[in-house]
């Protein structure tokens, strides 16, 4: 399936599509988590949470850019986030 088709499937709800897109994209943005984690554990949290605020936000892609890179922006947002949720944690170890 082409990311348009990607996006459209996803538009409407459609499981399959929503699947096909998160294996099309899991293993790169797997590698962009692993960069802002503290071990695999942290880095799959990361990815899940990053795939539901896409799935959730997904008409917010407005097609003016390319859509790996609108995902991977969302990944690394997502990633911060959870830097700065879990950064008190670190500073008491």
């Amino acid at each position: 399936m082409t990311d348009e088709q990607l996006v459209a499937g996803c538009l409407k709800g459609d499981p399959v599509a929503q699947k096909n897109l998160y294996k099309a994209y899991a293993r790169k943005m797997m590698s962009i988590c692993m960069r802002y984690a503290n071990g695999r554990e942290q880095a799959q949290d990361i990815l899940q949470d990053g795939f539901i605020k896409v799935f959730k936000s997904i008409f917010k892609f407005n097609r003016a850019g390319s859509f790996e890179g609108w995902i991977r922006r969302i990944m690394v947002n997502t990633a911060i986030d959870h830097f700065r949720r879990t950064k008190n944690s670190y500073l008491l170890l």
